[in-house]
């Protein structure tokens, strides 16, 4: 099932339509401003974001900057009511797959959102290659982490963590969204796994004064690389 984020301030509205998208089988999060709509985007998975343009205090085009900053390659729809050329070519301009204006029909949203989805399952997803982690250099397709002339081989699930913070680096990376992209069964969110994981990832790049895990105030993490 597709996860979308929907952020939208007209609220009367927002809510008929994400009822739509649910009942055509996607699961929607709705929030109603901008500030909201970033702190759901880092909490959990999406697989395509709905943002309206026109939102007080910060706008559709902000938040899609920094959504962007965290996920370059998340499917952006923009929802606006304004006809202007030039909002048009901004939001193009910043990445957007679909552009539509307000009014329109819910079933032409619910078939654009399908083509984008269906676009997106067909690209070739990058592979993982090898990375440059301050001192060390980490191979994400062997596990490999290499410090001078040791290497530690990590298990699945550290790489994929350790992978996790490098992409978002000096950037929280909230506990939530953690669990939810590595592990992916209810019971395995109960326990403890993640904060036992960290601990290795920190052992192993604690040799590299430069960088550091950090807890964020009980939001999550962040990976810390001095260059």
């Amino acid at each position: 099932m597709a996860h979308l984020l929907f952020v939208d301030d007209e609220q009367d509205f927002s809510a008929m339509t994400a009822e739509y998208l649910e009942e055509k089988g996607f699961k929607v999060s709705l929030v109603h401003n901008a500030v909201d709509g970033l702190s759901t985007f880092q909490s959990h998975p999406f697989d395509c974001c709905i943002f309206d343009v026109r939102m007080p205090f910060k706008d559709g085009f902000s938040l899609a900057k920094d959504v962007r900053a965290l996920d370059d390659h998340i499917p952006i729809i923009f929802l606006t009511s304004q006809k202007q050329r030039e909002d048009r070519i901004k939001g193009l301009a910043l990445g957007a797959d679909d552009y539509i204006t307000k009014p329109f029909s819910m079933e032409e949203l619910y078939l654009r959102i399908k083509v984008i989805l269906k676009r997106v399952s067909h690209q070739v997803q990058p592979v993982p290659g090898i990375s440059r982690i301050g001192a060390f250099q980490f191979d994400a397709n062997t596990r490999e982490l290499k410090y001078e002339e040791e290497i530690t081989r990590l298990s699945e699930i550290e790489a994929q963590l350790l992978q996790l913070f490098y992409d978002h680096k000096n950037s929280i990376v909230k506990r939530d969204f953690a669990l939810s992209r590595i592990w992916k069964d209810e019971e395995h969110l109960k326990g403890g796994s993640l904060n036992v994981y960290v601990s290795k990832l920190r052992s192993y790049l604690k040799r590299d004064a430069n960088i550091e895990i950090l807890n964020s105030h009980g939001e999550g993490y962040k990976m810390i690389i001095r260059e």
